[in-house]
């Protein structure tokens, strides 16, 4: 495992049924329509938290840190020749929220289509932009990064619990919290020095786990989506125009979804939603809200939906400070050391073994420090050349990485998913999975329906 040149190597695996993905996806959904948990109870753990003072500067929002963060959260344990590997991070974050930043997160459709795409999912634009948990409460509303849970901003707004204005005649347990995407439009700044300074920036609501005190993590997507875009456009003002006098320092904006059929792959994927977008994001509609890595929620992008496909952001610098210059399609990974300092590991729940360390040499000669300097539960960054997999049970089986140096201010939060790696790695060659497969696996699908309904016909 590493330092041996592999490729990713495609299968015939790669259908749309009974591959690794969608034994995951099936077994997620079991388990997550099966759990009964105190979703009140751990929605005010969520209030609680973003109350509190993390010490993190939480005054504005700051333009540059509109860049995504699609990352995995914490991790806890690692499955290995049937032992647990204690790989909990050394660095902790004070007050931060449960389960790190309290936000479900997406795995990549790589290489499989769900078979029941067409009946069983919705799919809508992502935009590019700050990932962040909007929790609204006590008159104020604060924002946390899916990066590590910390304070972002704090401002007022019209949500409900969101400022001294929408608390007047409300009870102490007002509240509501939202998944969001915030982000500016370089027009739309422009614009605004002509209204006054306000502030350009709007929040993308993509899903909601709370409004008016009512948790809804336990609702499925279909009835949370409906929740979210009947309350913000007809209860409150959240998404109307910014007003400081009202109230309302940024704006909110419920994006379209549509059934992810062929129409409505279509739509989303041709779809302008006024910011620049960065991928399609498909969510289970009867899935419900799960905190962390989740195969019920998938994220997919091309050259069309995003400028960064096959596109690593930043990579000719991180190269050029470790004097390597003749990679002409870099390839950057983040993965964590394991506790016992032997393996470098995904942010996969539980994480999933990449490469050994001792097998792991570095990009260059100028590369400062070895991966033994790396502490266990830190991030590192790696140059990947190839991965060869297993695409029937998503086993990578062989490794061609080489270490870059120690990822800045990173610790298990920060690697990257399997899934991530893997559809970076296939964007970078001619099989990766493009929108035609989407929409071939979503009009197969409803050949099967049909199929099916005409032989419950036949059966009557």
């Amino acid at each position: 495992v590493g330092g041996r040149r592999t490729s990713l190597k495609s299968s015939s695996s790669s259908s749309y049924r009974g591959n690794a993905s969608a034994h995951r996806r099936a077994q997620a959904l079991k388990s997550s329509q099966s759990r009964r948990r105190d979703a009140l109870a751990y929605a005010r753990s969520v209030v609680t938290g973003c109350g509190k003072d993390n010490g993190a500067h939480a005054s504005t929002v700051h333009a540059d840190a509109a860049a995504s963060a699609m990352n995995a959260h914490g991790v806890v344990d690692e499955a290995r020749d049937g032992a647990l590997v204690d790989v909990s991070t050394q660095a902790t974050t004070s007050s931060s929220l449960p389960s790190s930043s309290g936000l479900t997160m997406p795995e990549w459709m790589w290489d499989d289509v769900p078979h029941d795409l067409s009946t069983k999912w919705y799919v809508r634009s992502r935009p590019r932009g700050a990932r962040c948990l909007v929790v609204a409460s006590k008159g104020k509303t604060i924002t946390r990064s899916s990066r590590d849970g910390r304070t972002t901003a704090t401002f007022q707004s019209a949500l409900p619990g969101g400022s001294a204005r929408t608390m007047r005649g409300r009870g102490s347990d007002c509240f509501c919290i939202l998944d969001c995407v915030y982000a500016e439009d370089e027009k739309a700044r422009k614009d605004d020095h002509h209204h006054g300074g306000v502030r350009a920036g709007k929040y993308y609501v993509l899903d909601v786990m709370a409004w008016n005190g009512a948790a809804m993590y336990d609702c499925d997507a279909e009835f949370r989506f409906f929740w979210a875009h009947t309350r913000l456009t007809q209860e409150c003002e959240a998404c109307e125009r910014p007003d400081v006098a009202k109230g309302r320092e940024f704006s909110f904006a419920m994006l379209p979804w549509y059934d992810a059929d062929t129409n409505g792959v279509r739509a989303a994927y041709a779809e302008d939603i006024g910011v620049e977008r960065d991928g399609l994001l498909f969510y289970h509609k009867e899935a419900a809200y799960d905190v962390g890595v989740t195969p019920l929620v998938l994220l997919w992008r091309d050259a069309v939906t995003s400028r960064f496909f096959a596109h690593d952001e930043g990579a000719s610098a991180v190269l050029a400070r470790v004097g390597v210059n003749n990679e002409s399609s870099p390839h950057i990974v983040s993965l964590a050391k394991s506790a016992d300092g032997a393996f470098f590991i995904t942010g996969d729940e539980p994480p999933l073994v990449i490469a050994a360390c001792d097998a792991t040499p570095c990009a260059s000669s100028k590369v400062v420090a070895h991966t033994v300097s790396l502490a266990p539960g830190r991030v590192g960054r790696f140059l990947a050349r190839g991965f060869d997999v297993d695409v029937s049970s998503g086993v990578v089986r062989s490794a061609d990485i080489a270490y870059l140096g120690p990822k800045p201010n990173a610790t298990m939060a920060a690697a990257d998913l399997l899934s991530k790696i893997l559809f970076n790695a296939r964007a970078k060659t001619a099989v990766s999975l493009d929108i035609q497969r989407i929409l071939t696996g979503a009009s197969q699908c409803a050949a099967d329906e049909l199929i099916d309904a005409d032989a419950d016909d036949m059966m009557m």
